[in-house]
């Protein structure tokens, strides 16, 4: 069965919404990290993808609810909700489902209390420890939508959000819901921040992915939550293929073989081959490991014949956010062929050490049919996507 995807709702350091996201692409010029230096325990300097959207209030919301988070996913989720209202006429409540990926959800309000109990023996007194539960930003979109359907989260490292998406694919298949919203949300906080540092892995910079003196990542934050169901629309999720490494706690495979088996199985899905394919936007986390790995595994599926980038130095690495923020990216390629593919920018001399994947380096107008996007966490925990237009009489 076909899963297509009606609408998005996203927010990101690119802007809020679809018509910004759109205009950013078009400005690649401009650098969209800025400088944090309360993020760090030691007060250093970090690059970091911020949203500087102005936060909606969640004061009437219960105290648990109330996290940044939570306000970044009511960001997306009001993108969305016309949409949905129109979709679920005449859809029951509890054929309406929820899946959120995440990796931090209220982790940045449970360091704030921990800052407030070390200063006064005591938490405050709204803080409210269900904030920092993984399930939290599904129970609040849920709650949001009025969904009485499966309602849960997934945490899988940066593979999180686009695991979401498949998740929510099979519930559709198989006959659960009839609407599901699913997508991911991450916030910046000084868990992720200070964990990535403590493994060398936060560049000193800007990320320069695919470099030959890349340094590691810069850590963001987003929400893109996309409403997907069983109604024909313009962009729908043609395939997905999933892969465990079991290699290391935080490193791939050098050899990029998990990679390449989720690579191969979502063009299996999808009824592909991958000539098939006009873009990938690839995971190009900065790091030494990762674009070694996965710039073998995208050569060895597609060789140089392929249009690909990272979008990391736009977004920064948003963790748990990351799959639903990337494949987001190419439903808006795929929905409006006015939006031009995202460039790979990097400011360094390429690592011409490493296979020579076809890197999107020039303002490049296309109008793609299918987009494939990967994300590859901690654990070898892999998953591609590939989102695709949709014509019925194909």
């Amino acid at each position: 069965m076909t899963s297509f995807i009606n609408d998005l709702g996203i927010v990101c350091s690119l802007g809020c919404g679809q018509s910004e996201l759109k205009r950013a692409l078009k400005n690649p010029e401009q650098e969209y990290l800025s400088v944090d230096s309360e993020l760090h325990t030691s007060g250093k300097t970090v690059y970091v993808g911020k949203v500087h959207e102005a936060l909606p209030s969640l004061a009437s919301f219960p105290s648990h609810y109330q996290t940044r988070n939570n306000a970044l996913a009511k960001l997306a989720y009001t993108q969305i909700e016309k949409a949905l209202v129109t979709l679920s006429q005449g859809v029951e409540k509890k054929r309406i489902g929820v899946v959120i990926g995440t990796s931090t959800s209220g982790v940045a309000t449970g360091e704030e209390a921990a800052s407030y109990f070390k200063e006064h023996g005591e938490f405050p007194e709204h803080y409210d420890y269900q904030c920092q539960e993984l399930v939290a930003p599904a129970h609040f979109i849920a709650d949001l939508a009025g969904a009485l359907g499966p309602v849960y989260a997934i945490s899988t490292a940066c593979s999180s959000s686009a695991k979401a998406m498949m998740t929510a694919h099979m519930l559709l298949d198989s006959d659960l819901v009839d609407i599901i919203i699913c997508g991911g949300v991450d916030s910046l906080c000084r868990l992720t921040v200070n964990g990535f540092d403590a493994l060398e892995s936060v560049s000193a910079s800007l990320c320069e992915p695919f470099a030959e003196d890349r340094d590691g990542i810069n850590i963001g934050e987003a929400a893109a939550l996309f409403i997907m169901s069983k109604k024909t629309s313009k962009v729908a999720l043609l395939g997905a293929g999933e892969s465990s490494d079991a290699y290391h706690i935080s490193a791939p495979d050098p050899r990029g073989s998990g990679a390449i088996s989720a690579m191969q199985q979502a063009l299996v899905m999808a009824g592909c081959q991958a000539s098939d394919i006009d873009y990938v936007n690839l995971h190009g986390t900065g790091t030494v490991k990762n674009d070694d790995m996965e710039s073998k595994a995208v050569f060895d599926v597609f060789a140089d014949k392929v249009n690909t980038s990272s979008t990391k130095r736009f977004t920064g690495h948003t963790l748990g956010a990351a799959g639903a923020l990337e494949a987001g990216l190419c439903w808006l390629l795929l929905d409006d062929p006015q939006t031009p593919l995202p460039i790979h920018k990097m400011t360094k001399p390429r690592d011409m050490s490493l296979p020579q994947i076809s890197l999107v380096e020039a303002a490049h107008y296309i109008q793609p049919k299918l987009c494939l996007s990967n994300s590859f966490a901690f654990g070898g925990n892999n998953i591609s996507l590939i989102l695709g237009t949709y014509n019925e009489k194909e």
